[in-house]
């Protein structure tokens, strides 16, 4: 499977994750809440961490950079 998360994309996961992870160890949800959260932010830090979301690839996305094409001055000037 390629990478399809972008560096950008990738802290954010990783930030949200750790947040919502946080919330849950402190005990500030409880119940299903508690493990709706927690089930969420795992999946955010695998998937910032792995570089992979599987649900990007089912919907097409990918916030990844891709390398693009070398180009010299030349090119772009038109000439």
């Amino acid at each position: 499977m390629d990478r399809n998360v972008g560096p950008e994309d990738r802290v954010v996961r990783i930030v949200v994750g750790l947040a919502l992870g946080a919330i849950v160890y402190l005990g500030y949800l409880e119940g299903t809440a508690a493990i709706v959260a927690g089930v969420v932010g795992a999946y955010l830090v695998i998937t910032g961490l792995v570089v992979r979301d599987p649900l990007y690839k089912m919907v097409g996305l990918d916030t990844s950079v891709h390398e693009q094409p070398y180009s010299t001055t030349d090119d772009r000037a038109g000439f």
